[in-house]
């Protein structure tokens, strides 16, 4: 599990992805969930790209750790509350 700008985003980097949200799902205070997109999904009209500036404003402001298979080659992982 990580916080670190620069460690997620050379991780997503490695397995070619982008920082997203997810368009269409909401939550009680209507805020998109992030999300990253990889290239088999980069036509999913649901996603959509944003910059690492924003992604990184609102992984701040949710107080969010991402936990994923730093070592490995899965692209699996989650957002979790820091808390």
């Amino acid at each position: 599990m990580t916080t670190d700008h620069e460690a997620i985003k050379t991780w997503t980097n490695k397995h070619n992805g982008v920082p997203g949200v997810i368009e269409e799902a909401t939550t009680a205070n209507d805020s998109r969930p992030l999300a990253i997109i990889w290239p088999e999904n980069r036509n999913d009209n649901k996603l959509r790209e944003i910059s690492w500036d924003t992604f990184f404003d609102h992984f701040e402001l949710r107080q969010l750790a991402l936990e994923h298979d730093s070592q490995g080659m899965s692209k699996d992982y989650r957002f979790v509350s820091r808390g």
